[in-house]
């Protein structure tokens, strides 16, 4: 039997969710899930909890009478009583007996009998979490604007990790802290960049006390048991204190609170963490109270990330006093916006406030901020609107290099965002809209030409790709070219074969770059350190294929992110079971058995990697020439046709009617 994948494992727990339509609410699922789960996992992949004799799985399914809820509850009983530690108030809620029928319970029970779910028939030691992640993931879908509540998408956690960048032997919170999403990626991006992930040490806070022990259970099953996550409602009562009554402090904030929601200022204990003021002009909304939470929980050196709407940045009255206060002590070093529909059950705009400590921003940064309107870096879909790995290593690449980048990125100085009151629209510093066209040139709408200063504009674009000037236009006198003679839409058709040479040269050079990197992904298959090389891996890939000049920086090393992303899986098993291990993964996906000698299984997993990552490359070069071509022909709307060949091709017309008329003998009055 094939070892089962996360993938394999979040369908059958779909198949689950199948048994209980109709049956119970859908918001009710996630309890009845999660509950099955953990009782199947405990049991057979012994040590991960104290499991007493009545919590056994051998017990449960033995069970043949007709109290089955009662016993199911009663294994969860008996499991959180020997593990208060960890699932202490998590079963609270879930009463098999009050939920389910017995004809229901036992097609449950009958169903997560035939899922083995110890380590060693699991394909990987995270294959449950990253299961029950995907599951968390679908619930949020259907349950609309609840499912923002506790589950925030993973690639925006992804991208908030990577920009606050923990380390082994920090702490990291999450005061608002949902399913447990921000906490489970930091030790994941500690694990993978290789320090120890368990030496990060976890906190969080969650008011719902559905979702908090949702996010209990997300840490148990990703293996991760000595995060604090405590209930209670952060805003009016942070529980992680010190013994002396002050707040914890730590070195990383990561959170996504809820949006615009309501507070009573009276409520609030430890208020000197609103050192900048209070939002009672705008109807009491905590947005900018939870910013400053996460100000008032940040080490004098820490750094955070906190989602909020875009309000935030322009609202006026006491929220410009807030935002002033915190812009002049240097405490916001980045606004990044990422559009409308990213997140579960609420379409607006939302946007990621980069924080920092009472020691202010890098000095190097000091007294500026940076803007990064990545609106447009989403791919946009049917429900919901994501970002891709290639969004995110822009994202990221752009903030650890400070840069600017015309309609992506603007380094602000404090000067111009006190002459504008301290409104930090985005869009006011960055516009990530289209560029706008050049002026329409009237003599050449009038006369013919295509003007040399708008050909120019873009000539580069061409020339990287090995055409020319005179490949796309005829000399016009010094300021204005002609099309060729074949026409605009002949020699836009043309443009693939003016850039084939230059194309097949790029791959080619993907290729050699693939064939020198193929010997250090050898040496370190089966080593458990494969996964590491990727940071220097994208660097070789980048500066390489850099100079060639077709694609830029962010693009190679986008390109590169989404290809390590979706070979993750393949690179991991490459990383634990050498070349045989991505063998049977495939086979084992299609089926089948592997019958390969080792110098073939190298071959094909080499072939297979290299030829992916050289297609993707293929696709966005292919979609660069089709931006020559769509350039080339806006020229052909714009000028191909002037007033001039109108008239004359109105004269001509009006010539023929003439003489078609005369060769009829009509003798009416004359055509004009």
């Amino acid at each position: 039997m094939s070892p089962l994948g996360h993938e394999q494992l979040a369908r059958a727990l779909f198949g689950a969710v199948d048994l209980l339509r109709g049956k119970m609410d859908v918001s009710q699922y996630r309890d009845v899930i999660s509950g099955m789960l953990v009782l199947k996992r405990a049991s057979d992949q012994p040590g991960i909890l104290h499991l007493p004799e009545r919590a056994r799985w051998s017990h449960i399914v033995g069970y043949k009478g007709k109290a089955l809820g009662h016993v199911l509850n009663e294994a969860l009983w008996e499991l959180e009583r020997s593990n208060r530690e960890v699932l202490e108030g998590v079963f609270e809620a879930l009463d098999f007996d009050r939920r389910l029928g017995r004809a229901e319970l036992s097609a449950l029970v009958d169903h997560f009998d035939h899922i083995t779910l110890s380590d060693d028939d699991l394909e990987f030691d995270n294959v449950v979490g990253r299961a029950y992640d995907l599951n968390l993931s679908t619930f949020a879908d259907s349950a609309g604007k609840r499912g923002g509540e506790f589950f925030t998408p993973r690639s925006v956690v992804r991208l908030m990790v990577r920009l606050v960048r923990p380390q082994e032997g920090q702490s990291l919170y999450d005061p608002f802290a949902g399913s447990g999403g921000m906490l489970i990626q930091a030790r994941q991006y500690i694990d993978e960049h290789g320090g120890e992930g368990a030496d990060l040490a976890l906190f969080g806070q969650e008011v719902n006390g559905a979702t908090w022990s949702t996010a209990r259970l997300n840490l148990l099953l990703h293996g991760i048991t000595d995060g604090s996550v405590l209930c209670g409602d952060t805003l009016t009562d942070p529980l992680h204190s010190l013994e002396d009554g002050h707040l914890r402090r730590f070195d990383c904030v990561l959170t996504a609170p809820p949006f615009s929601m309501n507070y009573s200022e009276k409520e609030v204990r430890f208020p000197e963490r609103m050192r900048y003021g209070w939002t009672a002009e705008q109807g009491k909304k905590a947005d900018l109270m939870n910013v400053q939470h996460v100000l008032a929980t940040l080490r004098p050196d820490g750094i955070g990330a906190v989602v909020t709407p875009h309000g935030v940045l322009f609202r006026g009255g006491t929220e410009a006093k807030i935002r002033r206060g915190i812009v002049e002590d240097a405490r916001l070093e980045a606004v990044i916006g990422i559009g409308p529909n990213v997140f579960h059950g609420t379409s607006i705009p939302a946007c990621i406030l980069v924080l920092r400590g009472t020691n202010g921003t890098p000095t190097d940064q000091r007294g500026q901020v940076l803007f990064i309107n990545a609106e447009r870096e989403v791919v946009t879909g049917r429900s919901q609107n994501r970002l891709e790995p290639q969004n995110v290593e822009k994202i990221v690449g752009v903030f650890r290099e400070w840069a600017d980048i015309p309609s992506f990125s603007r380094v602000v100085s404090l000067n111009e965002i006190e002459a504008n009151d301290f409104n930090l629209n985005i869009r006011r510093y960055v516009d990530a809209g289209p560029p706008a066209e050049p002026p329409l040139d009237v003599r050449a709408a009038l006369s013919g030409g295509v003007p040399r200063s708008e050909v120019d504009a873009k000539a580069r674009q061409f020339q990287v790709f090995g055409i020319g000037l005179a490949d796309l236009f005829a000399p016009q006198g010094s300021d204005y070219l002609d099309f060729l003679s074949d026409g605009c839409e002949a020699t836009a058709a043309r443009i693939p074969e003016l850039t084939a040479v230059r194309e097949r040269d790029f791959i080619n050079h993907c290729r050699a770059w693939w064939e020198g990197t193929e010997s250090r992904i050898a040496e370190l298959a089966g080593s458990g350190k494969l996964l590491m090389l990727r940071p220097r891996l994208m660097a070789s890939f980048r500066e390489e294929l850099l100079p060639e000049g077709i694609l830029d920086r962010y693009q190679l090393a986008g390109v590169f992110a989404a290809w390590w992303s979706d070979r993750h899986d393949d690179l991991r098993s490459l990383d634990r079971g050498g070349f045989f291990g991505v063998i049977d993964r495939w086979a084992a996906a299609d089926g089948q058995r592997s019958y390969l000698p080792e110098t073939l299984a190298r071959e094909r997993v080499l072939d297979v990697l290299g030829d992916d990552l050289r297609s993707r490359m293929e696709r966005l070069i292919a979609a660069e020439r089709q931006g020559l071509v769509n350039t080339y022909r806006s020229w052909g709307d714009r000028y191909a046709t002037s007033l001039t060949d109108l008239e004359r091709q109105s004269e001509d017309a009006a010539a023929r009617l003439r003489a078609r008329l005369d060769a009829l003998g009509y003798t009416g009055p004359a055509v004009t």
